[in-house]
């Protein structure tokens, strides 16, 4: 099929997985080849992962997924894909393929296109990426190996799709745009991987940036917790130890103390919040197994990540708890009340953690959720706090007060809305 046949599908964006199994296809030679080039003009670590998983390995992977038989490798790769076959230039490639350099990533559309719809024999096209450099190269025959990118005349593009839907890396500039085309994709690929998690919902919404708390916070601390190169259960122990570490720093019984035990409640809550959609970024197992082949109980960026709120909260609220009941000039029956109160909704939000860490029901005392509130009450919700911890923000704010009852009283509130569920839920059957 021509170039001609090839433009008229811009009006399905959005084509089902290939009819025919990658695996499948490599035995039978279906389906086109990707053929993966060093670039000379590169001057990054195209070895480094980028958002946690290599270039040259997140497009072999796209690929295949799409459907392309083979992976080809040239020599002087700087990490060339498991189960690629190195190919010395010169060396006779036959049928369809898309040429690319290893810093090149495309949208995996555009390869399930391609995949869909080859070109004949003797058509070739030029892939140029936003900044108009030549990224690709996609032919009805490869040929032989080539020595570098063959420029030919450029794709003309289906509608909806163009040069901004690829990206090559030769700068350091050039990282944040194909960050975001990444995580554009894996966006749209989470919406029909079959990913399950306990922040299935979160994770498409990060991904996606669909508001400008996603896009202007949520989805720059996802950037940088994958270039941190640390693993999600570190980063999983780092949030909570930086949630936990609140309360403690609360009893110092300051204005700089309480604002300060605010910023960290919110920072290790919004960081424990984006471990799932990193892991997903990450391409890393959603069930993994032990040595034995059995389910792991401790699912790392899930299982401790999903409790991290409600301990940080129990020990928030503990923590202030003591402060207020240790001021001198509070009667004996109003410390008592603070304590009962305080005791009951620090048992609450422990009661849900430890549902969460047994892989119990995680609705069990489970916060109402605040957006579905908010649109029942018929107002509409600014877009930068949309998806934003909004429990944890207000917190913060009242730690500006310099009262501790102020962020107690959110915070105790909160924790008997826990109770809201199991109040309204209908008798047994």
């Amino acid at each position: 099929m021509g170039e001609d046949s090839w433009n008229r599908l811009g009006d399905d964006l959005e084509p089902p997985p290939p009819a025919v199994d990658p695996e499948f296809a490599g035995g039978l030679g279906v389906g086109p080849r990707l053929v993966l080039l060093p670039d000379p003009e590169s001057r990054v670590a195209l070895e480094r992962g980028l958002l946690g998983i290599p270039l040259s390995l997140r497009i072999a992977s796209a690929a295949r997924e799409a459907g392309f038989s083979e992976i080809i490798a040239a020599p002087g790769l700087a990490l060339a894909p498991e189960g690629s076959r190195e190919v010395s230039v010169g060396d006779p490639l036959h049928g369809p393929g898309l040429i690319v350099f290893e810093g090149t990533f495309v949208d995996p559309r555009i390869l399930r296109l391609m995949v869909e719809h080859p070109l004949e024999e003797d058509e070739r096209f030029t892939l140029y990426d936003g900044v108009a450099r030549p990224a690709g190269c996609f032919t009805g025959d490869l040929g032989v190996m080539p020595i570098t990118l063959p420029v030919s005349e450029e794709l003309d593009w289906p509608e909806g799709l163009g040069p901004e839907d690829l990206a090559r890396v030769v700068y350091t500039e050039d990282i944040e745009r194909v960050e975001w085309l990444v995580l554009r994709t894996e966006a749209r690929r989470s919406r029909t991987s079959g990913w399950r998690g306990t922040e299935t919902e979160h994770v498409r919404h990060s991904l996606a940036g669909e508001s400008r708390w996603h896009r202007e916070i949520s989805t720059r601390t996802l950037r940088w917790l994958a270039r941190s190169n640390l693993a999600v259960a570190q980063l999983e122990l780092i949030a909570l130890g930086v949630a936990l570490s609140s309360g403690v720093v609360v009893l110092a019984n300051s204005w700089a103390a309480l604002v300060f035990a605010g910023l960290l409640l919110l920072a290790g809550v919004h960081v424990a919040r984006l471990l799932a959609p990193l892991r997903f970024l990450r391409d890393e197992a959603i069930s993994p197994r032990d040595e034995y082949g059995r389910p792991e109980v401790w699912v790392p960026g899930d299982t401790l990540a999903g409790a991290t709120r409600p301990l940080a909260h129990a020990t928030f609220i503990a923590c202030l708890t003591y402060v207020l009941i240790a001021e001198t000039d509070r009667s004996s029956v109003a410390a008592l009340v603070l304590l009962a109160a305080g005791g009951v909704a620090s048992l609450l939000c422990l009661a849900h953690a430890r549902a969460r860490l047994r892989g119990d029901d995680e609705n069990v005392l489970v916060l109402p959720r605040a957006a579905a509130l908010i649109k029942r009450l018929g107002v509409s919700m600014p877009s930068w706090v949309q998806g934003a911890p909004l429990l944890e923000i207000g917190a913060m704010v009242g730690t500006l007060t310099g009262e501790p009852g102020v962020p107690w009283t959110f915070l105790v509130g909160a924790a008997v809305s826990r109770l809201w569920r199991w109040f309204t839920a209908p008798p047994p059957a």
